[in-house]
């Protein structure tokens, strides 16, 4: 998934469509922010210890695309530990928010 297909999922799940775009952007970064926090944890959880020195190389070089294909050849059943991060984080803040 990336970026604008994220984007669009948390406006659909939570139903901010319809609002302003400045309220929708201050509710995506909020929100992306938790997710990414959320999947930074989930990754570093499921990193074999073993690769983190290639971890911490690619990831010091910048390189995204790079980084996301060390992850899916690197963490088992990555795409999926990503989506089930997105899902509940996205979860957690419908039911904070009282959005059903």
């Amino acid at each position: 998934m990336d970026l604008q297909e994220l984007k669009q999922t948390i406006m659909k799940e939570i139903g901010i469509v319809a609002l302003p775009s400045d309220i929708q952007d201050k509710i995506l970064e909020k929100l992306g922010s938790n997710i990414i926090k959320r999947l930074t944890l989930a990754i570093l959880k499921n990193l074999p210890e073993e690769a983190r020195p290639e971890f911490e190389k690619i990831s010091a070089s910048g390189d995204e695309i790079k980084l996301q294909e060390f992850f899916k050849n690197t963490i088992p059943n990555f795409e999926e530990l990503t989506q089930k991060t997105i899902k509940e984080t996205i979860d957690e803040c419908k039911e904070i928010a009282g959005i059903k």
